[in-house]
């Protein structure tokens, strides 16, 4: 082998490197009507490499592996027209487990109390000016 362990180690992982970028994470705009939906993906990659040299049968072995998946894990819907929170809208993908289902079913209502309360504190801010 000419190549140093090392080396074809170092390459092969500079290489899966290239895989994982954020154009692979985030997926292109697809335009449908009123909306927009742009895909979220999951990326990972693993590498692994082995070696050896030992003077036993004058032997040399070396080996070098690795692998990457991307999958979708939510799309994001921007609705033309609609500013501010109501217009973008995250639909997950994954499967959900009790306390994404939880949170996913509070977070509307936790948005409407924040804007009930940024409400709040512009009126109280508007009645102290006068």
């Amino acid at each position: 082998m000419t190549e140093e362990p090392n080396e074809v180690i170092k390459s092969m992982w500079e290489e899966l490197r290239k895989t994982v970028t954020i154009e692979n994470a985030i997926g292109k705009p697809i335009e449908i009507e009123d909306k927009t939906l742009v895909p979220i993906f999951e990326t990972g990659f693993g590498a692994g490499g082995g070696g050896g040299k030992g003077k036993e049968k004058e032997g040399q072995g070396y080996g070098a592996g690795g692998g990457g998946g991307i999958k979708p894990v939510a799309l994001v819907a921007v609705f033309k027209g609609i500013s501010g929170p109501e217009g973008l809208k995250v639909l997950s993908l994954k499967p959900s487990g009790a306390i994404e289902k939880i949170v996913g079913e509070a977070l509307p209502m936790v948005m409407e109390k924040i804007e009930e309360m940024k409400e709040g504190k512009e009126s109280k801010k508007a009645e102290e000016k006068k």
